[in-house]
């Protein structure tokens, strides 16, 4: 289980799906710019699970198009403060440069973090989208070592086509599919519980639909909170006095 390294009383935030443009002008880039140079200021942690950028094709191009947010990332480790990030199913490709550059801590999921007195499992969440059967054949196929070595040693402009064609690709896939399909399975939330006894909290992302579910099973009350993406608003999830609580905020008012 990994502690809160900041025994202090301030808060700790998780979010999750920014879905950062490569254009730093864009209205979510411009948001998260100032979410980390106001809100996780004041933080003692900073979690990000899984999704924290559109499209990330390789350190070599990503590095470079996200430079803007990778050096507030640096400005905010060096200065101290702990941020663990988790890979999301749009940018499970970072590797050791991009660790490097920002400071930041890859944790692997599903992770078991311990912030004071509050415990929780957390994941990205397309994992527990089992119902959703052609999206875990292809996540099985795209994150198999092979695949992503193999990918990574093509040349940069062939990855960013295959990596647009395949976002295209993938909304308008989504559009055609039931909802229900593309939230997740509570059988699979449930064997996860199984799998960590004694946790009663997950915290994941993916499905974009921010809430707090809660549910009964042997006696038990078991919680999982959703963090929404950041279209309109930014969404986020505060932890603090061993409570936890969902936030919306914009800062254009």
């Amino acid at each position: 289980m990994k502690p809160n390294p900041n025994p202090t009383n301030r808060p700790t935030f998780l979010i999750a799906d920014i879905h950062l443009q490569p254009d730093d002008a864009h209205p979510i880039n411009q948001a998260f710019h100032q979410f980390l140079t106001t809100h996780a200021q004041q933080a003692a942690a900073l979690y990000i699970l899984g999704d924290c950028f559109e499209m990330w094709v390789g350190d070599d191009v990503g590095c470079k198009v996200y430079g803007k947010t990778l050096s507030l990332f640096k400005e905010l480790t060096a200065k101290g403060l702990p941020i663990y990030m988790m890979f999301g199913n749009r940018d499970f490709l970072m590797r050791q440069r991009f660790w490097q550059i920002t400071g930041i801590s890859h944790i692997k999921e599903p992770g078991l973090v311990k912030i004071g007195d509050f415990s929780a499992l957390i994941c990205h969440g397309d994992g527990l989208c089992t119902d959703d059967i052609e999206f875990q054949k292809m996540r099985k196929i795209l994150r198999h070592p092979i695949i992503t070595w193999l990918f990574l040693r093509l040349p940069q402009k062939k990855r960013i086509s295959i990596g647009e064609g395949m976002r295209a690709k993938s909304q308008k896939y989504n559009l055609n599919k039931a909802e229900n399909i593309m939230d997740v399975n509570q059988q699979a939330v449930e064997a996860l519980f199984d799998a960590h006894p004694g946790v009663t909290h997950l915290i994941h992302g993916h499905t974009h639909r921010a809430a707090h579910h809660t549910y009964e099973l042997n006696s038990q009350t078991f919680h999982r909170w959703v963090l929404g993406d950041w279209r309109p608003e930014m969404q986020y999830l505060k932890i603090q006095n061993g409570e936890a609580s969902l936030h919306s905020w914009s800062p254009f008012g």
